[in-house]
């Protein structure tokens, strides 16, 4: 044995000179009971202690990130991150299992794509710049670029098209549940709008765009699947895909009056037989109809914008008020509106590059002004010809059908009466130009039919809002709706086979071989966020109000204490065996057996929001009956307990 090892030597642990006995009964040290049963007093439940009746009617007002903070769900880590704590953890895994059994039912295999990803994979697909700074990045020791994935199109994208040759190998269903990461600049509302959440993601290949479609559709009743199971009130809209890419996307929303997104549905109070089906979130409703018989308009404003290459000026002329009829046929009152940047995006296309979103409008036109290139300085000296690669300065006016001929007090005239904005009085340059007529300037005042008809539509510039009229079955009004998104469809074709060259070999009708690109879909669900919108869309004055399907546990057995010289306990013992017995509610039932009035323990189970709660107490004693509590109807029962498992069956099926 080697001179002072401890190898072979007995380990002596100076005791601590406290009597054991005397700590638990002082509570100087916290016991665990190791016998099967999930007891509270082994939980980690940091919550504070609760007065039995408040008489505090603020709390109906505590946001919902407070009461998840409160009810000893989750606690603040950083500015955005969050630490999920054994409650809240419980409602997560009870939401996997549900979106699990739903992804199984449409054939999707589970998996985990690693949380960092190759910088050089998003820049194949142009993702990279586009996100710009909401993007975690890093590199490793070797210098190597890498990032946190935000979502994981290009990961999966590209682990499939190098396991996959075939159509025969299609369609594949692929999801995971992981973690996501999203530098947000202003994180809050807790878990609706964090740096690092949970995220269902669902990616679909087939070989054929038909295909893909009828992949689409499965999804979508998935989905729905899973958002009736939960039983929230939910909207379907129409959304614009943003850098996700494709051009077919929906988004799933709750509301909420402390929503970020509006969205707008087809609605009419007094003809609800008219009212079509159309919702679609306000960022991408299609063109409202213009209504200038019905709708005054007062105060043309204009909208400075400009493209990409910074060579196109954007003027886009509009009403600044439009008084829209009340319903009672009355003058009504006047709204003020706001260009709509998406119209403006749609009428100018891809020319200069497109529009520069996100810029301000006197920006715009400095940025304009800074790279004014003028049309003869882009000609060849001797052919007359614009020399190749050079672009001239322009201007695209456009104009709100409302006011093209006047009318309601808003009225179009000459250059000098509108244009008071970013230095118009002074020397400006634009001014000047204009003065001297040497800008090459487009004005568009309509945009193209519906399909198949000839006729061109005037345009509407400003921002939907309600009272508009419906763009799909232009008859009943929109109605606006504050709301939070709870997950999101995208159809996206080839948006990434493309860049990443994802292709499977395919054979027609006459046995010709050819290659295709994959058709993609990707489908997401907020699992945290929708811990969070359950939360608040299901709470009540005494706390939270779990659907059956993800409350922490379905059950919780409360007793009270030492009555007239006996214990509940351990009644509430027998209580518990019998409700797991058979495995029912084995991992689902909890037994509050801590040292706590029954007061504090039932404001508690109200405020952490089990589905039922089993109380035995005096009336146990005096008529052997057990008191069933139903958190969300607030039905009590009183059974024998002979009578509780099939009482709890009916309650919890």
């Amino acid at each position: 044995m080697v001179r002072g090892s401890l190898v072979g030597r007995p380990i002596r642990v100076r005791p601590l000179n406290v009597c054991a006995q005397c700590s638990y009964r002082h509570g100087l040290v916290r016991r665990l009971t190791t016998d099967r049963r999930t007891r509270m007093s082994n939980l980690w439940l940091p919550i504070p202690k609760i007065k039995p009746n408040p008489k505090d009617e603020a709390s109906l007002q505590e946001d919902v990130h407070a009461l998840l903070v409160k009810a000893g769900y989750i606690r603040n880590a950083y500015p955005g991150i969050f630490h999920m704590l054994p409650l809240g953890l419980r409602v997560q895994d009870k939401l996997e299992k549900l979106i699990d059994k739903n992804m199984k039912a449409i054939g999707a295999s589970k998996t985990a794509l690693p949380s960092i990803s190759a910088h050089s994979l998003w820049q194949k697909t142009g993702r990279a710049e586009k996100m710009g700074k909401e993007l975690f990045q890093f590199k490793d020791r070797h210098g190597t670029n890498y990032l946190l994935g935000p979502t994981h199109e290009e990961e999966i994208t590209s682990l499939v098209s190098s396991t996959v040759s075939s159509y025969k190998q299609l369609p594949l269903r692929v999801y995971q549940i992981t973690r996501k990461y999203r530098d947000e600049r202003r994180p809050r509302a807790g878990l609706l709008r964090g740096r690092e959440f949970v995220m269902k993601d669902l990616y679909t290949f087939d070989y054929s765009s038909e295909g893909a479609l009828n992949t689409y559709n499965d999804v979508v009743d998935a989905y729905r699947s899973i958002f009736d199971e939960l039983g929230l009130p939910y909207l379907v809209a129409e959304a614009d895909s943003g850098n996700m890419g494709g051009n077919l996307s929906h988004e799933y929303h709750y509301e909420c009056n402390t929503g970020e997104d509006t969205i707008l549905s087809c609605s009419d109070k007094e003809r609800k037989s008219t009212a079509c089906e159309y919702t679609a979130n306000m960022e991408c409703v299609g063109s409202i109809p213009v209504r200038k018989e019905n709708w005054e308009t007062k105060k043309t404003k204009v909208w400075y914008g400009v493209s990409k290459d910074r060579k196109v000026l954007v003027k886009a002329y509009y009403p600044g008020y439009v008084r829209q009829p009340s319903d009672e046929g009355g003058e009504g009152e006047w709204y003020k509106r706001e260009v709509n940047p998406r119209v403006i995006q749609n009428i100018l296309g891809e020319e200069g590059g497109g529009l520069e979103v996100g810029m301000e409008e006197a920006s715009a036109v400095n940025a304009w002004e800074d790279d004014f290139t003028s049309f003869n300085d882009t000609l060849e000296t001797t052919t007359g010809q614009i020399k190749e690669g050079e672009s001239y300065s322009r201007i695209i006016k456009i104009y709100d059908g409302h006011i093209l001929e006047g009318d309601g007090g808003s009225k179009f005239s000459t250059f000098s009466e509108h244009e008071e904005d970013f230095g118009a009085e002074s020397q400006s340059m634009i001014k000047q130009f204009y003065s001297d007529k040497k800008i090459p300037t487009v004005v568009r005042t309509s945009i193209a039919g519906k399909e198949g008809e000839d006729d061109k539509t005037p345009i509407f510039l400003c921002k939907p809002i309600s009272g508009d009229i419906c763009p799909k079955c232009e008859d009943s009004k929109l109605v606006a709706t504050k709301t939070t998104e709870l997950g999101h469809t995208f159809f996206l074709g080839t948006r990434y086979s493309d860049p990443l060259k994802a292709y499977v070999g395919i054979v027609n009708e006459e046995g010709v071989q050819s290659q295709a690109r994959l058709q993609m879909g990707c489908y997401g669900i907020g699992v945290t966020r929708l811990i969070a919108a359950i939360a608040e869309l299901l709470r009540d004055e005494k706390g939270l109000c779990w659907p059956k399907v993800v409350a922490p546990y379905s059950v919780a057995v409360v007793y009270t204490g030492k009555k007239g010289g006996g214990d509940m306990s351990g009644t509430a013992e027998e209580v518990y065996d019998l409700i797991v017995q058979g495995n029912r509610f084995e991992d689902d039932a909890l037994l509050d057996d801590r040292d706590e009035s029954v007061a504090r323990k039932m404001k508690e189970a109200d405020m952490i929001g089990y589905s039922t709660v089993v109380v035995v107490g005096s009336k146990y004693d005096e008529d052997k009956l057990i008191e069933v509590q139903e958190r969300r109807t607030g039905r009590k029962h009183m059974v024998t307990m002979d009578e509780l498992p099939q009482k709890l069956d009916d309650i919890l099926d």
